[in-house]
């Protein structure tokens, strides 16, 4: 998970969300704490259409999601997020033992998607931010 501030300047990471049978009311909660106003979901799609699995086991999720919360819950591409958030650890200096450790890539990764929605959202329009 990835959480950015009022401003939509700052984006900070929070900790991963185990998928458990209780995994949407936890959401919620962080929703609720967080104070949140919107919910991007990172989705792996394929360049080609495909829809894989892991892809059908993700919309199922966000459709339970959408049931469960009025917030707007949108998809995002997350093709690259790891590498890329891998390369960003590398740069800013994360020793590798730390990057190996569980959750860290993909916290960092929840972070590079935020980030790339909110400067596509800003590209866009960016008086809507």
């Amino acid at each position: 998970m990835a959480v950015c501030d009022e401003m939509h300047i700052v984006v900070s990471t929070r900790a991963v969300v185990e998928n458990t049978p209780d995994v949407i009311d936890r959401l919620l909660q962080q929703f609720a704490s967080d104070r949140t106003e919107a919910v991007i979901v990172g989705v792996p799609r394929h360049h080609d259409g495909r829809i894989t699995p892991i892809i059908e086991t993700i919309e199922r999720f966000v459709t339970e999601l959408r049931i469960h919360t009025s917030l707007p819950v949108f998809e995002a591409d997350e093709a690259f997020s790891t590498k890329e958030a891998r390369s960003i650890m590398v740069a800013t200096g994360v020793k590798k033992k730390k990057r190996q450790t569980k959750g860290v890539k993909d916290q960092v990764a929840a972070a590079v998607i935020l980030r790339d929605v909110i400067e596509e959202v800003r590209s866009i329009s960016p008086h809507n931010l």
